[in-house]
């Protein structure tokens, strides 16, 4: 998320949870952890902790936060990127990405994570979890992991100043 509004207090602590999930519906086996983002700006550094998380990666939330040159203003695609160059991840990046796309990614248990602009109007990165034909769910670092939307909404918002329909995909 960018940050340009503010909470006056938000305190969030760590969190871990088990997420059960089952490949032949399509559900991405990830994660046995969660971290819940700090602020409204800080989904960059969140998702980026859960996915070096999940490839065994251990990193704190500042390291992380520095590593992406994240600033109130959000993370960049492009730095997102580099950080898990940095620590040898494979990934996929790809702009104009459909639905097709991102099932195709989960089918193959890749990380997913979409860069788009939820109901706060607001950029966003968020892990999919699930695509069924009328929702996609998310393990979302704001909303929490069963966090979902509409099929025809998430392709009215998924774009942003930066990028349209950007799409992450990383190899755990």
């Amino acid at each position: 998320m960018n940050g340009k509004t503010t909470q006056a207090k938000t305190f969030f602590v760590n969190f871990a949870f088990i997420i059960m999930v089952c490949f032949d519906e399509g559900i991405m086996q990830l994660l046995g952890y969660a971290y819940k983002q700090r602020n409204d700006w800080t989904c960059g550094p969140a998702v980026a902790r859960v996915i070096l998380h999940a490839s065994g990666v251990r990193k704190d939330i500042r390291g992380i936060t520095k590593e992406l040159r994240t600033t109130r203003e959000g993370t960049g695609n492009a730095h997102f990127l580099r950080l898990l160059k940095k620590h040898n991840l494979r990934y996929f990046a790809k702009e104009n990405a459909t639905v097709a796309d991102i099932k195709k990614c989960l089918k193959r248990h890749l990380v997913v994570v979409a860069y788009w602009i939820p109901a706060h109007k607001e950029s966003h990165y968020s892990i999919v979890k699930k695509i069924n034909s009328k929702r996609i769910y998310f393990h979302d670092t704001w909303f929490g992991s069963n966090h979902s939307y509409s099929i025809k909404y998430f392709l009215k918002n998924w774009r942003d100043n930066e990028a349209y329909r950007w799409m992450l995909a990383v190899k755990k």
